[in-house]
């Protein structure tokens, strides 16, 4: 039974009880006991679905007891059902004025504000229901539900968190709350309801699964670990929960532990391809390549058609500098993954470190048909269209680079590099360069370029301030060392430049180009 009708309920005994009692004159209690007639008449016709016909019936209550506010409610309620809002705001205004606190008037006239979308009405009536009736729950929710309506997001979940402080039972008033933080981005304060859900009832895995979503996002990775710790306790533990601890372990840093949970989830006989993958993965970033090679061998033998296998072998072929290897991985298995970018972008560079600039190109290309905004391809492009002097492609790819990303620093240092190594707009070079060591001032290859724009420039002085500094930090990168000497030969300091010379052709620098360096002193 609704509010409404017990209080109408009520209303009939009552009513009923005071005629027995007090009505004495015989024409006041014939008349008194005709309104109950109709009055009675019309709730059995309003409980029958007969609405019009009910309303006749109060009609005719009223003409006899106009002054009964339960009879008024009757009748609006009737005329709520007709569809006829208007006459059935009226007797409930009526009925208000007649007895300022009967509950079950306000309620349906603030159902009435609340369909026809008059909030603000309706918040006053539910206002004053809850202040009348504060023990009611449900007057707060129907404020929150208001609140919501118009987005009124902070006002909504405090009324939501009364309610429930009210009814502790009532974990539908938390729910509401925790979706209105969720709709409104409030993820804190969606931790902390969603948290309450779960300690009220610990057994609801939907809680926890939420929770863990909620504090993972809010990077609150302890009490992520602790959810799925709850979930593994509901339902066993499983693949996917080992994944999950392991991938906050990541998050947190602790590759260790990361790793600990995927080899507790991996299974010889039955390798997971999504643990195989993540092991292999951890073990790359670690720069630990025997055991990254090891799972990976799985990978290509358990998973043939996933170019996860095939994508990671050229990835530990090219730091074991062997481009050949990683180009004998990918080239056969290309058209199985031909709209993989990273089995692309991959072939493209391996290529690229042979000296096979074509094929690099033919690669690259692809891989930026399949993810245009790559700026690694276009980094590798533009290199290799300097290299073989496409240089309004080359200068076209920089400076988009540049424009769209000012923080590059590898974009400014290349630009710079390849307009000093042809001898053109040396000032521009010298700009991009300052640019580029601003961004980066500890690179070896930037500060080597800056100096050799200096030396190009025959600003010596500078030009040996800035190679020796790239000198000092790389002692192994032939070109360094092969522009260091250049520098103290240019500045006639032979027998140093030539122990520098004999020096870059020890790591590697062309022998035969520096042995003329070197003759011609």
């Amino acid at each position: 039974m609704s509010v409404i009708h017990l209080y109408r309920f009520i209303y009939i005994i009552i009513l009923i009880s005071i005629n027995q009692i007090l009505w004495a004159d015989d024409n006041d209690k014939n008349k008194k006991e005709l309104a109950i007639h109709h009055f009675m008449q019309g709730e059995f016709l309003l409980n029958q679905g007969n609405y019009a016909l009910a309303v006749l019936e109060f009609q005719d209550a009223l003409d006899i007891d106009p002054n009964a506010s339960t009879i008024h409610i009757s009748i609006a309620d009737a005329y709520r059902r007709l569809g006829r809002s208007k006459h059935a705001e009226n007797h409930l205004q009526i009925a208000i004025d007649l007895d300022p606190e009967e509950l079950s008037s306000r309620e349906m006239l603030g159902h009435l504000y609340l369909i026809s979308r008059r909030y603000i009405e309706a918040e006053k009536e539910f206002l004053f229901l809850s202040n009348l009736d504060v023990n009611n729950d449900s007057y707060l929710i129907t404020l929150a539900d208001l609140a919501k309506m118009q987005e009124k997001w902070g006002i909504s979940i405090d009324y939501y968190l009364k309610a429930f402080d009210l009814n502790p039972q009532n974990l539908k008033a938390l729910e509401n709350a925790l979706q209105v933080c969720l709709g409104a981005e409030l993820f804190i304060k969606a931790e902390t309801i969603c948290f309450k859900l779960a300690q009220n009832d610990p057994a609801n895995i939907s809680y926890w699964r939420t929770y863990k979503q909620i504090t993972a996002y809010n990077k609150n990775y302890d009490r992520t670990f602790d959810a799925i710790s709850e979930i593994e306790s509901i339902e066993g533990t499983s693949v996917k929960l080992l994944m999950e601890k392991s991938a906050i372990k990541q998050e947190q840093g602790n590759n260790e532990e990361a790793v600990k949970y995927l080899l507790e989830a991996f299974d010889d006989n039955n390798p997971n391809i999504g643990v195989t993958q993540r092991l292999v993965s951890i073990y790359l970033e670690n720069e630990n390549f025997n055991d990254a090679e090891y799972f990976n061998e799985i990978l290509l033998k358990e998973f043939p058609d996933d170019p996860s296998g095939f994508i990671n072998a050229s990835i530990i072929s090219l730091n074991n500098l062997s481009p050949q290897k990683a180009i004998e991985y990918l080239r056969p298995n290309i058209e199985k993954f031909e709209k993989n970018y990273s089995a692309n972008y991959l072939l493209g560079t391996s290529y690229y470190q042979i000296d096979d600039l074509v094929n690099s190109e033919k690669y690259l290309l692809i891989a930026l048909s399949i993810f245009p905004g790559s700026r690694a391809s276009n980094h590798t492009l533009a290199m290799i269209y300097d290299q073989n002097g496409s240089w309004i492609k080359s200068d076209s790819l920089y400076l988009e680079l540049i424009s769209t990303d000012s923080s590059d620093a590898q974009a400014y240092n290349n630009f710079a590099y390849s307009l000093v190594e042809r001898n053109d707009n040396l000032e521009l070079a010298l700009e991009m360069s300052i640019i580029a060591n601003r961004i980066q001032p500890k690179s070896a290859p930037y500060l080597d370029t800056l100096g050799w724009i200096y030396f190009k420039l025959e600003q010596y002085d500078k030009a040996l301030e800035y190679i020796q500094a790239s000198y000092s930090i790389d002692n192994t990168n032939p070109v360094i060392v092969e522009h260091l000497a250049d520098i103290l030969k240019a500045t006639d300091q032979i027998s140093k430049a030539n122990l520098i010379y004999m020096e870059a052709i020890d790591i590697g620098g062309d022998s035969l180009m520096i042995h003329q360096k070197m003759k011609i002193e």
